[in-house]
């Protein structure tokens, strides 16, 4: 039988259209096998009954490793470390171990034991007829690898070519699958030079064959588990990926930003631009990076920009404790590293970097780079133990299926995935991103968020389409108890001139005939887009006004309380409001469908845009089927509407099954040709449809219509929507988005949870020991989502994350707190209880909502 010979504890990375490796052919042929393979995936998912290419499925029937060292193995029944022992074997260097059926778990990647040879002979092992497991990569480098390994083939690669007796090339053996797709999807014009090592084929019908009831549906569900819980690489981070998961920073000025730390460029910076003291960068490290070395590169040469004193902070998010203090030496010239941190002797999920002071008192900071040297647990790739019952507890759609079969689908989503990654230059060439032809990825578009490239070619696509900054901020001037005054009876005022969105509406239009409106396409560091004066309030707007006011635009087009009127005409309620029945979706909005505002409308959509492109949020609360119809996705009656009006949804099937007697027994002469919009208003599905009663024998005809009218009551209204947000946003970026990313970039989290909390809050001179503190966390664990929505609202002026908290020490006690929305500060104050914390917290973050300390109102 042919072997091959393969490492993997590293993970198979698909060559990109640039690659320099080869199998053989050129590169071009290549890159066309793996386009061909995708499109014969098209038409797979497509037609929901056949299956994937072999090739992409493809698994070898014997993988071969070389054992660089002598050991002895531990030979298991299954694969586990607490499974019965068949027996150990002792192995001597430069033997060979073969294996098949590789798979991964929480002990590590294992493999069925084929064989054990040593100088061409087998070495016996025990009876033929049971299944045999060794643990071929222990889950972490050091002390626990049953054996270590070389990539034998990698070798084979870089040797002299050999040749048979006849002078002719021998034959290369390829046995990983991305090779396999380029090798079978290549036309082959020529004798090739490879050969693809003999399949598992067993194992490749089981990762092509699906249950009966398995649809694309599972596949989307299985890719939002899998992206909630594997980790990807973040192909910003440059040569610290390996390590760190994602960088955060408290602030950055013009293009200095983050990217630039990763870069391995010296001649750029990361700059600030916010308060003296409270510049930090925040690392989310990979699991299992032990720190060895932690450096910042700085440049003396800098000025009053280079750093004095750096803080190390390190934990889990919600407990940070002091890691180190480190004091900069000034008198080294020029650039250098800087070592932070050293010898860590365990795993530190989350590092912050405090930048406390600078050279002769300077406010901002420059850091030109972060370097690391570590140690890290292997990457194995999905592990079989992540698709436990406990774990899909929140994915319902996916119980009921047995462990190995969504592994094995995972297996192959994943591969797919890296597929399209491949050759996603050429499915979204950059010079089409304007014009927005992805049909081809359409099909795929709810298995993206598993891409590792497909970030990259937002971000491009949104800073390619980039305008500058304007040159002077718009200044507004709103009257926010006036529009207090409409929200709590808007039918006084049927033109809403005094709502809050009248008055920016207004307010942002061009003053001068010259003058051009606001694109909204700014760069991200644009942060505040107006300056908000709020009369008879005191505030000096740096920031926090700005947000106040998208905040309460937001709550007038959308109100959070199920008890408010709505006092805009652009959005209502759908009837699952009402429906104590409806199980999703009974807190939603749909726009008017006899709201012909349609430049109103298009307003909506360009801030949405801005806030897409920016880290504001607006949050609309809106059905699934509004934000897939906002990114082109296609919508279905059962699967969509039902989140709209899920009382008309059931009762149109009913009807279709209905025979003739229990249809005129439960309609009887009721049911005319006409049905209820999300208004309440009544209209006609035909001429005359009031005074005509449906019959049995017409129901499907009825159905039909009341679908395609209630699908397309708020069209018209979406499309305005729409069309302003494409005057902000490229469409290839909302086709390159799904409608759960959509709605996440410009609402913000919907949810607010104590662990997604916990990562935004900055406590400053404060420990997590401080009674104050844990009287904090005890209040914010006993509230409600809107409670946490209301309180990141009352720090920040933005009612979802992300948003940064920084948390100050007050000194009275059982006292109201206070905050500083500009600053995104919470100025904390003892308290006698936690009881007593939650009590005032809760009453601030609910009754002072104004802006009162920066200045004096009646000086207005």
């Amino acid at each position: 039988m042919s072997t091959t010979v393969k490492t993997p504890g590293t993970p198979v990375k698909s060559s990109s259209p640039w690659s320099a490796a080869t199998v053989d052919g050129s590169q071009t042929r290549r890159s066309l096998g793996r386009i061909r393979c995708f499109k014969q995936c098209v038409e797979s998912m497509k037609s929901g009954t056949e299956p994937f290419p072999a090739a992409l499925c493809y698994v070898p029937a014997e993988v071969e490793y070389r054992i660089i060292r002598a050991a002895r193995i531990a030979v298991y029944a299954a694969p586990s470390i607490q499974s019965r022992k068949l027996a150990e074997i002792a192995v001597m260097k430069d033997g060979r171990l073969s294996v098949a059926r590789e798979m991964c778990n929480a002990d590590g990647q294992w493999g069925q034991l084929i064989k054990v040879t040593l100088k061409g002979k087998d070495i016996p092992v025990v009876a033929d007829a049971e299944v045999k497991w060794v643990l071929i990569f222990g889950a972490c480098k050091s002390g626990t690898d049953a054996i270590e390994l070389i990539d034998q083939q990698k070798e084979e690669e870089v040797e002299p070519k050999t040749f048979d007796f006849l002078g002719r090339n021998s034959k290369k053996t390829i046995s990983r699958w991305d090779k396999v797709v380029e090798y079978e999807f290549s036309l082959k014009l020529r004798d090739d030079s490879c050969k693809v090592a003999p399949p598992d084929d067993e194992m490749v019908s089981l990762l092509q064959t699906l249950p009966s009831n398995w649809t694309l549906g599972h596949d989307e569900v299985l890719v939002q588990f899998l992206s909630k819980h594997i980790e990807k690489d973040n192909v910003n981070l440059g040569s610290i990926r390996d390590y760190v998961e994602s960088i955060d920073v408290s602030s950055l000025s013009d293009d200095s930003g983050p990217q630039n730390l990763t870069d391995d460029n010296p001649e750029t910076f990361w700059e600030t631009d916010g308060s003296q003291g409270q510049h930090w960068i925040r690392l989310k490290m990979k699991k299992g990076t032990i720190i060895k070395k932690l450096f910042l590169a700085i440049d003396t040469n800098d000025d009053n920009y280079v750093p004095s004193r750096v803080l190390v902070m390190g934990g889990e998010a919600d407990n940070l404790k002091k890691l180190s203090d480190i004091t900069v030496d000034h008198s080294i010239y020029g650039p250098h590293d800087l070592l932070v941190l050293s010898d860590q002797s365990d795993h530190i999920p989350v590092i912050e970097l405090r930048i406390k002071e600078c050279r002769d008192d300077g406010i901002d900071t420059r850091i030109h780079g972060i370097k690391i040297k570590s140690s890290k647990e292997r990457d194995l790739g999905i592990s079989h133990d992540l698709f436990v019952k406990r774990n899909l507890i929140r994915f319902p759609l996916l119980d009921g299926f047995e462990q190995d079969v969504i592994y094995r689908r995972a297996i192959v989503l994943q591969r797919l995935v890296q597929l399209v990654d491949s050759i996603l230059p050429y499915l979204v060439p950059r010079w089409d991103y304007s014009i927005g032809s992805y049909a081809s990825l359409e099909i795929f578009r709810q298995l993206l968020p598993l891409s590792r490239k497909r970030m990259l070619l937002v971000d491009q696509f949104l800073r390619e389409s980039e305008t500058s900054s304007p040159s002077s901020m718009p200044k507004l001037y709103i009257n926010r108890r006036a529009a207090m005054e409409h929200r709590l009876i808007p039918s006084a005022d049927v033109h809403y001139k005094n709502s809050v969105f009248n008055q920016m509406f207004d307010g942002l239009k061009p003053r001068d005939p010259s003058q051009k409106p606001l694109d909204f396409r700014w760069p991200p560091r644009y942060e505040q887009w107006w300056e908000c004066k709020f009369l008879c309030e005191g505030i000096i707007d740096q920031g926090g006004g700005f947000r106040d006011s998208l905040s309460d635009l937001a709550e007038e087009l959308c109100p959070s309380s199920a008890s408010d009127p709505v006092p805009l005409p652009f959005f209502v309620r759908t009837p699952n409001h009402g429906n104590t029945d409806a199980t999703d979706c009974r807190d939603t909005f749909v726009p008017n469908p006899h709201c012909n505002e349609f430049l109103r409308y298009e307003w909506i959509g360009k801030i949405m845009g801005a806030c897409l492109r920016g880290k504001e949020s607006l949050v609309l609360t809106l059905p699934p089927l509004c934000w897939k119809m906002l990114s082109g996705q296609e919508v279905t009656w059962t699967k969509d509407f039902v989140a709209v009006d899920e009382t008309e949804v059931r009762l149109l099937e009913s009807m279709a099954t209905m025979d003739e007697e229990a249809f005129v027994a439960f309609f009887g002469d009721e049911r005319t040709w006409t049905c209820r919009l999300s208004n309440g208003a009544v209209v006609p599905l035909k001429p005359d449809g009031a005074d005509t009663v449906v019959v049995h024998s017409d129901r499907a005809e009825y159905c039909r219509l009341v679908q395609e009218t209630r699908m397309n009551e708020c069209k018209e209204q979406i499309l305005a929507i729409h069309r302003g947000l494409l005057q902000v946003v490229p469409q290839s970026v909302l086709e390159l988005l799904t409608w759960q990313e959509l709605e996440k970039r410009i609402c913000g989290e919907p949810e607010i949870s104590m662990e997604s909390l916990r990562n935004y809050v900055c406590l400053d001179e404060l420990e997590q020991e401080d009674t104050k503190v844990k009287y904090l966390w005890e209040a914010l664990e006993n509230f409600s989502n809107e409670d946490r929505s209301r309180f990141v609202r009352f720090v920040t002026g933005r009612r979802r994350l992300p948003a940064q908290i920084h948390v100050f020490s007050g000194d009275q006690m059982d006292v109201l707190p206070s905050s500083s929305t500009c600053a995104s500060s919470l100025f904390l104050p003892s308290y006698s209880s936690a009881k007593k914390a939650e009590e005032k917290i809760r009453y601030a973050i609910y009754n002072c909502i104004a802006i009162d300390t920066d200045t004096n109102a009646w000086e207005e």
